[in-house]
């Protein structure tokens, strides 16, 4: 298993990991390349990494903005906390969820009641013309660990050409969490 911990502090050592003094997201833009690319990526950024990787990834040709999120639609998610006019932290639980948690398939291990519907689904099928929903799924690796796989952040980017000067959802989450980003990208000097 290699592992490279890319972080923008210097006083950092991990055993067994490669460890890059770098910004996490210009880092991830620069060296993720398609074809040999990281098996998973664990992100641990005070920002919504996809949102920011397709910003910057596609920043030569296109040029992003953000876009107000309608309050009707964030009427309809689940504990909506807003950070700006265009971005949105969810979560089923109105609690703080443990840090072990194991993101059960069907029952809240906090509650042992039944879960609602997959937070990613959930996104992912939002029906709110003129919005178009792009959703990465974040998997459970281990308890209060989850990964995004390399390959769905490329599929999203290829999607982008089609969906220019249309607002975007772009989300990434898990079965119970979520972030949610309102975003348009236009060609530049158009």
């Amino acid at each position: 298993v290699e592992i490279t911990l890319v972080d923008n502090r210097t006083d950092l050592a991990a055993a067994g990991a490669t460890v890059v003094c770098e910004e996490g997201i210009s880092w991830l833009a620069d060296n993720m390349q398609r074809e040999e690319t990281a098996d998973i990526i664990i992100p641990c950024l005070p920002v919504h990494m996809v949102a920011e990787w397709m910003k910057l990834k596609s920043s030569a040709n296109y040029e992003a903005s953000a876009v107000p999120l309608p309050i009707h639609l964030v009427a309809k998610l689940p504990n909506p906390i807003k950070n700006g006019g265009s971005q949105l932290y969810l979560s089923h639980a109105e609690f703080l969820c443990p840090d072990n948690c194991g993101e059960p398939g069907f029952f809240c291990t906090s509650t042992g009641k039944e879960r609602a519907e997959d937070m990613f689904h959930l996104l992912a099928n939002i029906d709110e013309l003129p919005y178009i929903p792009f959703v990465v799924r974040s998997y459970q690796l281990l308890p209060g660990v989850g990964g995004i796989y390399p390959e769905d952040m490329w599929n999203l980017l290829d999607r982008l050409h089609n969906c220019l000067n249309k607002p975007l959802l772009i989300a990434t989450a898990c079965r119970c969490h979520g972030v949610l980003d309102g975003l348009q990208f236009r060609r530049k000097g158009l």
